[in-house]
């Protein structure tokens, strides 16, 4: 947020001769709503474009467009790329994270245009033009607070200048000293791209300190996306070596002994700036593999803990017993040509004999 996304769009169509037609993407969460409003925008030529040499018609601005996931907003996405695809208007998107595994048949069909978070001396020089535009005297170490407080938003960097002018036209630094540190909550992917493209090993540790990610989420999506970064394999090894390191402090810190944390960031911080010269910007992999792997087989786990409770019952013993001492013998008699027998006595449905057939792990 406050990176210049709305703005970008806003200065394009202003030096294009276009009209914005705006929709917030989070609001009009469904497919009927987004469609009420994005296809008349889209499926008609502004009549301006024919009248006027200045203005070339309309822009439809689709903005939170990752905020159109959830039960209730089943068929949004769909109906936002069937949109694009039929349009016959520019369609410009806006996310805060578009990196959402859900927003990735989204991207597909768009030209997606990374922005960073701004960096100090920009928001400092763009601070300083304001005060000289309003006739503002301002000491620049309160600007440089409150650039620092904005954490890279600008429009909170406007906003605070704008509530300490009112008190007078001097700003020194003790006007700043009200100002409430802004938390601002850093996404999983916005903390992995910030950590692997950090410049130094105290930039990685800056974000990793800011960032409210689960620690052993991050750690298994850190682990994922460590072959992506490092393309050389004495760097990919010392980067492991680094991981396992704060693997060994993730697990000292537990849920209480954080004086242990700093451990953890300095060495996931050293993992990621190896060697920081050689990064080029990738796709990260989220959720991590393990999880994913969990979900997918999901189905297949709760089969096996129904056939294995079934076999527990009937020969008494637990289902661990079952799965692992009994289940292999079940699937070589249900090899054979007499089975209906087996199958009655231990009452299993046709899904669960054709798992059993197939299955090559217990």
């Amino acid at each position: 947020a406050g990176v210049g996304k709305t703005a970008l769009i806003n200065a394009a169509a202003n030096q294009f001769g276009y009209s914005i037609i705006e929709m917030n993407a989070s609001d009009t969460r469904t497919k009927n709503s987004i469609n009420k409003i994005g296809k008349p925008a889209t499926s008609y030529a502004a009549l301006d474009k024919f009248t006027s040499q200045s203005t070339k018609g309309n822009i439809l601005f689709l903005d939170e467009v990752d905020g159109v996931f959830g039960q209730q907003d089943r068929g949004g996405i769909p109906a936002i790329i069937k949109i694009v695809n039929e349009s016959l208007v520019p369609v410009m998107m806006a996310a805060n994270d578009p990196d959402l595994q859900k927003i990735r048949p989204l991207k597909k069909v768009c030209k997606v245009i990374r922005f960073q978070q701004i960096r100090l001396p920009i928001i400092i020089t763009l601070l300083q033009t304001i005060c000289l535009n309003e006739n503002v005297t301002a000491e620049f170490e309160a600007l440089e607070r409150i650039a620092v407080n904005s954490r890279g938003d600008v429009r909170s960097a406007i906003n605070d200048l704008q509530s300490i002018a009112r008190i007078g036209k001097v700003i020194t630094l003790q006007d700043t000293l009200f100002l409430t540190n802004r938390t601002k909550d850093i996404s999983m992917f916005d903390t992995l791209r910030g950590v692997f493209s950090a410049k130094s090993h105290k930039d990685a540790a800056t974000i990793l300190n800011y960032s409210n990610v689960n620690y052993d989420d991050f750690l298994l999506s850190f682990s994922d996306n460590l072959p992506r970064r490092y393309s050389n394999s004495e760097d990919l090894a010392t980067a492991y070596d680094l991981l396992s390191k704060a693997d060994m402090f993730r697990g000292r810190v537990g849920t209480e002994n954080w004086s242990l944390l700093k451990y953890f960031f300095n060495f996931l911080a050293e993992a990621a700036t190896v060697s920081p010269d050689s990064f080029k910007p990738f796709e990260f992999i989220y959720p991590p593999l393990r999880i994913m792997k969990l979900f997918w087989t999901k189905s297949q786990r709760t089969l096996l803990d129904s056939i294995s409770l079934k076999i527990g019952k009937k020969f008494r013993v637990s289902k661990k017993t079952a799965k692992e001492d009994v289940l292999p013998f079940i699937k070589i008699m249900l090899k054979k040509e007499k089975t209906k027998s087996i199958v009655t006595y231990l009452e299993f449905e046709p899904n669960e004999i054709d798992y059993i057939k197939k299955m090559n792990k217990y």
